[in-house]
């Protein structure tokens, strides 16, 4: 635990001095788009709860500059421990960041004339939550497992092609009437609770996935 406790503490003060600003500003525009257009107010808790988790994974960018495994393997953490403590830091940094949200949610509420903020929205952002935290759980595999700019193109070409596959399975439904009602049929039994614990699974048995693969990636790098 205690390099854990060091690894915590250094990825903290990076975030304090290198993203606190930027997190700042991110409320402050995700606050702002939230009032200015129609998205709701689950965009702010959304949009702010995606940009902390994609940012958690970063601290791994720095942590692979100017040979800096090499320093942080001479102290007492090894690859393990390592791995652990990004997956915890992406969790409480994502966490933070949708308890942000939900506060500029709260305040977009209380100002926009006409919104509101009930039960169901509240269930819909704690699903976006934890769909958001098996991403980072992705997020840190590909840091990983690619350094620097290909590490990017990476990252990019994944979600890229998920936003692409979702666009066009979402166009096929509404485009075709029978695969539309044959789509019907297959979740006419399942209920909204039903879904809601499939789609926490899902995302935990994604995010666990990621972290048994980061682990295995970390063992087998070289520096």
């Amino acid at each position: 635990m205690k390099g854990i406790r060091g690894l915590l503490e250094k990825d903290f003060r990076l975030f304090r001095y290198q993203g606190g600003k930027f997190f700042l500003v991110i409320a402050i525009v995700g606050l702002f788009l939230s009032l200015a257009g129609n998205m709701g107010t689950n965009f702010v808790s959304i949009y702010i709860t995606s940009v902390m988790a994609i940012y958690s994974g970063s601290t791994i960018s720095y942590d692979e500059a100017e040979h800096g495994y090499n320093y942080l393997f001479s102290l007492p953490v090894n690859r393990k421990i390592y791995v652990q403590e990004k997956y915890i830091f992406s969790f409480i940094l994502t966490v933070v960041g949708w308890c942000a949200g939900m506060i500029c949610a709260g305040i977009a509420v209380m100002i926009k004339p006409g919104e509101r903020f009930n039960l169901e929205r509240l269930a819909e952002s704690s699903i976006a939550l934890m769909i958001i935290l098996a991403i980072s759980g992705i997020v840190i595999t590909i840091k990983l497992k690619f350094e620097g700019e290909k590490g990017r193109l990476v990252f990019a070409i994944i979600f890229l092609s998920i936003f692409v596959g979702c666009y066009l399975i979402g166009y096929l439904v509404n485009a075709s009437s029978s695969v539309e009602k044959r789509f019907a049929q297959v979740t006419k039994g399942i209920g909204d609770t039903q879904m809601i614990i499939l789609v926490i699974v899902l995302s935990l048995l994604v995010w666990f996935i990621s972290y048994i693969y980061s682990m295995r990636v970390m063992k087998k790098k070289e520096f």
